[in-house]
């Protein structure tokens, strides 16, 4: 019979997996060449790191999750 160690490490790994899985899947997908926010070219620097936001998104997005954020 399992216990909470077994139960919770049971989630944490098939947590990680899941992960992993997502990594390899964004990895192996094109780089985006336009915003998908507002459509405008995402900087080659940025496509390189498989980014979908240009840099004006990207910021606006950070400032509204901090606005919202509960610390």
């Amino acid at each position: 019979m399992a216990d909470e160690a077994d139960i919770a490490n049971d989630a944490i790994l098939a947590d990680m997996e899941r992960r992993i899985a997502q990594q390899r899947a964004a990895a192996n997908k094109p780089a985006t060449t336009h915003c998908v926010e507002c459509e405008e070219p995402i900087t080659p620097a940025r496509q390189k790191l498989r980014l979908d936001l240009c840099i004006d998104c990207a910021q606006l997005r950070e400032r509204a999750s901090r606005a919202f954020r509960r610390d």
